[in-house]
């Protein structure tokens, strides 16, 4: 369904650029907000006056989610609170949830809508519309991406310590509980000389850790049948001046190649950290969501991290109460995961996408079957996140400092390529961006806690 045309536009047609505020709201993933951060960029480029998502602002510009119910949610809360910070703004919805359901985000508020395909132009649009031209109709038959990939000139207002960068979009999985596939279009990676042209230009500018995102980065090359560029793209990083570390936000288990775990091992930038989403650890749920390898694949895949990358971070994506999961699949699930060398989990309950196969499914769980194996499983990671952290007491880590010390009591803070927080007493000669080497004193199951040597 088209999104209906904005029945009022803010009276900035006249304005100068540089008097026209501008408020961009993320809501989900990573990517998002990479997405967000390039659009920040693009509007302060070209004169705008960038400004918090709760303050007064002429244009306002939700990046949405749809990934879950709760995506859905946040993202109908983010326009209303739009529209209530300047009733006559230009409010602007994109992304995910605007590609699925455009109707319900006019409803929400939105006076423009535009899928992921009209992103990269967004900023151009906005300018017409506010200079008077007719507002596009999002349309339903346009393809989810196309080939031009968000970029991020300048800093991002967090500063220069650890910076994003989009290498791939678009899945081909099709798992039957997730409706990325259909809003994102199919994987497309990005060409390997944009990338690190890109990351060269966040080096220059300080950057001094950048983490690779997609929505499904680990099939980075398949798309052009080369399953070899994702560690190509790697060793070209390794090759720029000034980068001291690379880092992989999320990889599906079967991308894990040995080629892969060979080069992190032997990598003097790469960061001992992975996340690889396992979902279920019992093979008939696996086989019911659509996912692509068998819980002993998975298992194996762990153990030859861990056994090549000493202390690694290693994390995980577990889904629970998908439809038909018994008590005796979630038991498997507990299992496997205790069995494993694994430092953290991120638990989410099924959530049910319209339009998904598993919609079809029988035997739907009930909320509070989902949340009592929700809470369960978000107790576990939590142990298994202080049994790693307090491996590290004892021992000198390397933390890049994100914050420094704000009074002579307070700590400063800063995290380690294995995917440690860590707070600590600094030393005069810690500055923002530096790397400093501390020594573990505590542990704690959030973070860990040391001094300066």
């Amino acid at each position: 369904m088209a999104a209906s045309p904005p029945q009022t536009l803010p009276d900035t047609t006249l304005a100068p650029a540089g008097e026209t505020r501008v408020a961009i709201q993320n809501v989900g993933c990573k990517l998002n907000n990479y997405e967000v951060e390039s659009l920040k960029s693009a509007f302060g480029a070209r004169g705008y006056r960038v400004v918090g998502f709760d303050s007064p602002a002429d244009v306002y510009v939700v990046n949405t989610c749809t990934v879950t119910g709760s995506g859905d949610a946040d993202s109908r809360k983010a326009l209303r609170r739009a529209k209530r910070g300047n009733n006559e703004a230009l409010v602007v919805a994109t992304g995910c949830y605007a590609q699925r359901r455009p109707e319900e985000l006019v409803t929400a508020g939105a006076g423009l809508v535009l899928g992921n395909a009209q992103k990269a132009g967004l900023v151009a649009t906005v300018e017409s519309v506010l200079a008077g031209g007719e507002p596009p109709n999002f349309d339903p038959h346009l393809r989810p991406f196309t080939e031009e990939f968000l970029a991020i000139e300048g800093v991002v207002p967090e500063g220069r310590t650890r910076g994003t960068l989009q290498i791939q979009d678009g899945c081909d999985e099709h798992c039957t509980y997730c409706i990325i596939p259909r809003v994102r279009g199919s994987g497309s990676s990005r060409d390997a000389e944009e990338i690190i042209a890109q990351a060269r230009q966040m080096v220059d500018m300080g950057y001094r850790e950048i983490a690779l995102t997609g929505v499904h980065s680990g099939s980075y090359g398949y798309d052009r049948d080369r399953p070899e560029d994702l560690v190509e793209l790697l060793q070209g990083f390794e090759a720029i001046p000034g980068l001291r570390r690379i880092r992989l936000n999320s990889i599906e288990p079967g991308y894990i190649s040995d080629e892969l775990v060979e080069f992190a091992a032997n990598s003097k930038c790469f960061c001992r950290h992975f996340h690889i989403p396992l979902q279920s650890g019992d093979d008939h749920i696996l086989r019911r969501m659509g996912r692509r390898y068998t819980s002993a694949y998975y298992a194996d895949r762990i153990f030859h991290i861990a056994e090549s990358l000493p202390d690694c971070a290693i994390g995980a994506d577990v889904m629970v109460g998908f439809p038909g999961e018994e008590d005796r699949h979630f038991q498997e699930t507990c299992e496997l995961l205790e069995s494993l060398p694994m430092t953290y989990l991120h638990v989410f309950t099924y959530s049910l996408r319209e339009d998904t196969p598993a919609q079809r499914l029988p035997n739907h769980q009930v909320k509070a079957v989902k949340s009592d194996r929700a809470r369960h499983l978000i107790e576990l990671g939590q142990r298994m996140r202080l049994e790693f952290h307090k491996g590290a007491v004892g021992t000198e880590v390397e933390v890049l400092v994100e914050s420094k010390a704000e009074s002579p009591s307070s700590l400063a803070r800063g995290m380690t390529d294995n995917y440690i927080r860590v707070s600590f007493a600094a030393g005069p000669s810690a500055k923002v961006n530096d790397f400093v080497s501390i020594h573990v004193e505590r542990a704690r199951e959030d973070l860990v806690f040391g001094s300066q040597r």
